[in-house]
């Protein structure tokens, strides 16, 4: 159950990663800022995800038996747990910080 939210958050913040991503395009074809808040975002989600990837990856090994270094799988997954938990933070504030703009009169 927890692994279904995990990856319901995982294609959220990868379609607000694109979003972003394509906000940043120019009408006239060409990046307004390439290495910016969107690639950082999804340079953020892919190692997220290949952090996610790795401890899945242990545990199955432990539960398999081919691994009895259950340790190391439960560090993996608190790192990929609190990886994530900081990007969602990150992900809200800016989405906080958003809506505050757009709330100002001009």
């Amino acid at each position: 159950m927890k692994n279904d939210a995990i990856q319901a958050h995982l294609l959220t913040m990868r379609n607000l990663a694109s979003q972003a991503a394509n906000a940043n395009v120019r009408p006239g074809g060409t990046d307004a800022g390439k290495g910016g808040f969107g690639q950082l975002l999804r340079s953020s989600l892919e190692k997220i995800n290949g952090l996610q990837q790795q401890a899945d990856q242990q545990v199955t090994a432990v539960q398999s038996g081919r691994s009895a270094d259950m340790i190391d799988a439960i560090v993996a997954l608190e790192e990929a747990d609190m990886s994530f938990q900081l990007l969602l933070q990150v992900r809200n504030k800016a989405v906080s910080a958003y809506e505050q703009i757009m709330q100002m009169q001009l």
